[in-house]
């Protein structure tokens, strides 16, 4: 088992991201990409190599569902109801997305995800050895310690040999994300809270940063910009194709398929508390997507 961490990148010089759409690999009939279980140079920019970074094997989540949690606490700047029903927003963006099927019409990806209510814990961590676990999404207030650049860090653990997810834990960073837009319009300088979830709910099912600047998994984001609330279709392709809808899963050698019933309940079974001591092995693979200075 190990753990990697996808996170939003410093935000590079505007010049370089007017040019962006030209650095994009126009022979690739995609921009998608997937988180991998193989550590990604730190600065590795999918953009700037002309594509994604392909070494290890692909993440995604076997069953059919999966369950989140919220600190309780949530931010003195989002209220905890809020705070669910933006987040619940961010992951139906994935989850209801439409996909081509083979003639028959349309269908939906086919994992879901459901929140399992507030839970005390707010420790970025992975309980091994069957012990309950919570996958928590944590409203940082008073530290950051990943830069002030960065908006959002998903950490996610997974089995090193077939790309399995066993759990993923989100930090939101609401001490340099200012002034924050938790609902319409977004004006001025504001960072819409909205765009940054969806960006890291794609991050917690698996998917990379993509070289297309318009994707929601772009590695940066510009305020005050709502675009990455909406998924382009290259977000589309992807989560279709890793979540196919006749409920396969698209792994690097073959297709795993999916659990058919649905469990949201965490590996190892469900806690609303915290392990007492910290028992998860760091793996640091990071992305970073950025914010330009007001």
């Amino acid at each position: 088992m190990n753990r990697a961490s996808r996170r939003i990148l410093p935000a590079l010089p505007a010049a370089f991201l007017a040019s962006a759409t030209v650095l994009a690999s126009p022979s690739r009939a995609h921009g998608f990409c997937r988180t991998m279980t193989e550590r990604a140079p730190a600065d590795y920019d999918a953009v700037a190599n002309g594509g994604c970074f392909d070494k290890g094997v692909p993440l995604f989540w076997r069953n059919s569902c999966v369950g989140y949690s919220i600190q309780g606490s949530a931010s003195r700047k989002v209220a905890y109801e809020e705070a669910s029903n933006l987040l619940s927003t961010a992951f139906t963006r994935w989850t209801g997305a439409t996909c081509p099927t083979d003639g028959t019409g349309r269908s939906r990806a086919s994992i879901d995800v459901r929140d399992l209510g507030p839970v005390e814990c707010g420790k970025v961590e992975y309980a091994r050895n069957g012990a309950p676990n919570v996958n928590v999404v944590v409203f940082r207030d008073d530290e950051w310690t990943y830069g002030p650049q960065v908006l959002g860090l998903t950490t996610v653990s997974f089995d090193r040999e077939t790309g399995e997810l066993f759990g993923a834990d989100m930090e939101i960073n609401m001490v340099n994300m200012q002034p924050i837009a938790l609902r319409d319009p977004v004006e001025g300088q504001a960072y819409d809270f909205l765009s940054v979830a969806t960006h890291e709910a794609g991050h917690f099912l698996g998917m990379g940063h993509s070289d297309q600047p318009d994707a929601t998994m772009f590695a940066r984001y510009d305020p005050p910009s709502t675009k990455m609330r909406i998924l382009t279709d290259d977000d589309i392709t992807g989560i279709c194709t890793v979540y196919r809808p006749d409920g396969d899963r698209a792994v690097l050698n073959g297709k795993v398929t999916a659990a058919p019933q649905c469990d949201p309940t965490p590996r190892g079974g469900f806690t609303r508390t915290c392990e007492e001591e910290a028992a998860s092995c760091a793996f640091g693979a990071r992305r970073r997507l950025g914010a330009h200075a007001a």
